[in-house]
């Protein structure tokens, strides 16, 4: 029996969560060991307009973010057979659509290929992927040189940033996301200031090309504590193929490891190609997808 999922829930919910977690551990084991699951399910749960349904053998439930109804990584978790997914969806769907919300996102452990294909013949694709790897020297040959990032570097972040935006504004991507210039100036301004932040620049003949930023992530249960987070790449349009994203991803996973930070995680969008390749081919393995429907 399906039925709307209340706060006494939780800790059921919380049961199935650590069982999902156990096995996906097994495909990745540098997901984290040590989860509170009780406070990660309460942490989504708590959110404002969420809500939901739960069996004896699976919960979901979402709350508006991201300008959709999104189920998050502690959002869903089954036991059992992966069809049971599209029953709970099915329940759970008609309340979200008769409030409003005709866009719907849901995390899903990419090991997981059995529930993965319940959602895709529940007519959802795949927009973005998480991902993390194993920090390591890498030797990388390069002419750039390649410094830390300093306050003096905001109006070169802010270029780099919007060169990336637009990057995804053409085909296959058509991007409406923008900022205007006082709002990217906002996004950067204090970084340099934040112990969270570590930015690097890479130059060449003196010229700044690209730029990476990393960021000590809070830990959840796709981020193990201790890891560090590639939070931003880009490269100027008239540098790019010429390795300096990859020159620039050997120095942050050389300096982590260097630092006694083990893993680095990274997110990226899937209708982004030069990033769906790119991270890839550096060793980031899929740890989540992203998963997303849109209701005429």
């Amino acid at each position: 029996m399906i039925r709307t999922f209340t706060d006494a829930d939780v800790d059921a919910a919380a049961e199935l969560l650590a069982e999902r977690h156990a096995r996906h551990r097994e495909a990745e084991p540098l997901l984290p060991a040590d989860v509170d699951f009780r406070a990660q399910v309460e942490s989504e749960w708590s959110a404002d307009g969420a809500g939901g349904v739960i069996s004896e053998n699976g919960y979901l439930f979402g709350r508006p973010a991201q300008g959709s109804l999104t189920v998050g990584i502690a959002g869903h978790a089954l036991r059992g057979d992966a069809e049971h997914a599209r029953d709970l969806y099915a329940a759970a769907a008609s309340n979200w659509v008769d409030a409003g919300h005709r866009s719907h996102m849901v995390f899903v452990p990419a090991s997981d290929g059995a529930l993965v294909d319940a959602w895709f013949r529940s007519s959802f694709g795949a927009s973005a992927a998480l991902g993390l790897r194993e920090t390591a020297r890498e030797p990388f040959e390069t002419e750039l040189t390649i410094r830390s990032g300093t306050q003096s570097d905001l109006p070169l972040a802010v270029e780099l940033d919007r060169a990336m935006h637009d990057s995804m504004l053409p085909a296959p991507s058509f991007s409406d996301h923008a900022h205007t210039n006082d709002e990217y100036l906002a996004d950067w301004e204090g970084t340099w200031d934040d112990d969270e932040f570590v930015h690097f620049v890479a130059e060449r003949d003196g010229r700044a090309v690209g730029h990476i930023l990393l960021y000590r992530r809070p830990p959840d249960l796709r981020v193990p504590p201790g890891s560090i987070d590639l939070a931003a790449a880009s490269t100027l349009p008239d540098a790019r193929g010429a390795g300096v994203g990859r020159a620039l991803t050997a120095h942050v996973l050389t300096w982590a490891c260097e630092q006694g930070i083990p893993v680095m995680t990274i997110d990226w969008r899937m209708t982004n190609l030069l990033a769906s390749r790119f991270w890839p081919r550096r060793g980031f393995r899929t740890t989540f997808l992203r998963l997303h429907r849109q209701l005429a």
